[in-house]
């Protein structure tokens, strides 16, 4: 079984994007974004990445249709106007690219997800798409600029930590207690309130 990883481009040059994806093996790289273009970072424009990456012996494929943060389907946003990660994941074609990339890994492949900010709490990657392959039994590793990387158990202890710091020190006499997956799940919930994406005021009516 090989290992699923994600990383953020963020504005670092190839060379540097390059070394982190080598230093964990990977030889198949999965671009989740939407827009698979940069402003800022042109070095990783899909066209210019793509033959980059394969004089490096490292395929790409671009998934930003399934895996993306900006979908077509108004039923997936809710009425505030912002991508509904949860609904994003319950769909047929998003399940299907997991199976997919589930199939890569039991080849043996090390593949790393792609998109842009640096680090995976910021980022749909790891909210939407990571939180996805978690529930599907697959350990998630991100991938940081500094070398080192932090597995989605660790993301979620940084979600529960932001959102519920004190939620370890519950009311003994609360009719109801609430469990750590509950407080995750609405932890991550409160994350894709954050940082999903939100349709322009103008649109926002159509949805």
């Amino acid at each position: 079984m090989g290992a699923l990883y994600t990383i953020g481009h963020s504005t670092a040059p190839f060379e540097k994007f390059l070394t982190l994806l080598q230093k964990y093996n990977v030889n198949f790289l999965v671009d989740v974004r939407s827009v698979p273009y940069s402003e800022y970072a042109q070095q990783f424009n899909r066209e210019v990445l793509k033959k980059q990456l394969e004089k490096h012996g490292i395929a790409y494929y671009y998934m930003g249709t399934y895996f993306g943060a900006r979908r077509k389907e108004r039923e997936l946003y809710t009425p505030e106007g912002y991508l509904d990660f949860e609904k994003v994941r319950e769909q047929d074609s998003f399940k299907q690219r997991v199976a997919s990339i589930i199939i890569g890994l039991k080849q043996g492949n090390t593949i790393a997800m792609m998109c842009t900010e640096k680090d995976p709490f910021d980022c749909h990657r790891a909210i939407l798409v990571g939180r996805g392959f978690e529930l599907a039994g697959v350990p998630v590793r991100h991938i940081l600029h500094d070398g080192s990387f932090q597995d989605q158990a660790q993301l979620n202890n940084r979600l529960l930590l932001h959102y519920f710091p004190h939620y370890l020190e519950q009311d003994l006499f609360a009719p109801v207690q609430r469990t750590q997956e509950d407080y995750l799940v609405e932890a991550y919930r409160e994350r894709n309130r954050a940082i999903g994406y939100r349709i322009p005021t103008e649109k926002r009516a159509a949805v």
